[in-house]
């Protein structure tokens, strides 16, 4: 007869995943202050939108913090943690689909701008919104059920939640590449500046598929464990980290191979916004995302003169 799961086993993967969640909300936090220092002249609307991923990533980081505590302190000496759900785990995919969601249709959007086209925007949103409902779904089931006998129960949810974060996540990169890799010019600056941008995309978006992908064949594959739990907690903090070093990568773009991602590199914000300002207007387009890549070469035939740009986020500091 199988032994039962072990304390190390069943509530292991909580705590470790809890602790990488509060890792990546640190560097969150670090995002969210070199945005405001170096882009106090964007829009309200980008400013509150960076606003709202902040409050609700800190009320997922002060909720998971208190569902561990549950079972490791408050239920410590009883049978409750080894056959109970905590109590506050079915408020995980509300507070997850609440930031997901949103990202993913602010890249959506970006991409429409991009590719000029509706086609992947309309199906990125189609699939988010349905990992949505696989979300909220999870989340009922999860508080119905209670207990982790019953965890297979939640399976098919789960399926359609993370294997539509994943799809969507995967469209949002490959059409950010294809985009992006079909507007060079030939011109080295500027395609260099379109490598960084790739870059940063394939680092960002692929980190998120890799974790969403491993939370699901973990979930579905060990049906009776709760190993997934060391990358789902982790996974909404990657989603706003990924948004947000997008948006401080416009003042911290560079045309060198080494161009920094704040994901996973340090930057002096207002270093990075003074570079912004002086910098040639063919890389300002390109990382603004917004102006046709094609007016570069008469602009740097001229001299690499600044030039007037559409920018829907406002100038930086």
């Amino acid at each position: 007869m199988p032994e039962g799961p072990t304390p190390q086993s069943l509530l292991g993967p909580f705590y470790f995943g809890v602790i990488l969640g509060t890792f990546l909300y640190g560097i969150l936090v670090l995002q969210a202050v070199t945005y405001y220092q170096s882009y106090k002249r964007d829009k309200l609307w980008l400013r509150l939108f960076v606003l709202y991923l902040f409050i609700v990533e800190s009320a997922s980081t002060g909720l998971s913090i208190a569902m561990i505590y549950e079972p490791l302190v408050g239920q410590f000496g009883t049978d409750k943690p080894m056959s109970l759900f905590p109590s506050l785990l079915p408020s995980q995919p509300f507070l997850e689909s609440a930031v997901f969601v949103p990202v993913q249709f602010f890249y959506a959007w970006r991409i429409s701008v991009i590719m000029r086209s509706y086609i992947a925007p309309v199906l990125i949103c189609m699939t988010s919104i349905a990992s949505a409902v696989g979300a909220v779904w999870t989340g009922i089931i999860v508080h119905r059920v209670k207990e982790y006998i019953h965890k297979p129960d939640v399976n098919n949810t789960a399926l359609i939640w993370s294997v539509s974060a994943a799809g969507a996540d995967i469209m949002i990169t490959a059409s950010l590449i294809w985009s992006l890799r079909n507007r060079k010019t030939g011109i080295r600056r500027t395609d260099d500046a379109i490598n960084s941008i790739v870059r940063n995309a394939v680092q960002t978006g692929g980190l998120t598929v890799a974790f969403t992908l491993l939370d699901v064949v973990l979930f579905v594959a060990l049906s009776h464990s709760t190993l997934n739990f060391v990358f789902d907690f982790g996974l909404p903090k990657l989603y706003s980290n990924a948004l947000i070093s997008t948006l401080n990568a416009r003042s911290g773009a560079t045309t060198g191979p080494h161009a920094p991602n704040v994901l996973f590199s340090g930057s002096n914000s207002r270093q990075a916004a003074s570079s912004h300002m002086n910098m040639p207007s063919a890389h300002k387009v390109v990382i603004e995302m917004n102006t046709v890549i094609e007016r570069e070469e008469d602009m740097l035939a001229l001299g690499e003169r600044r030039a007037q740009s559409d920018n829907p986020y406002g100038e930086p500091k």
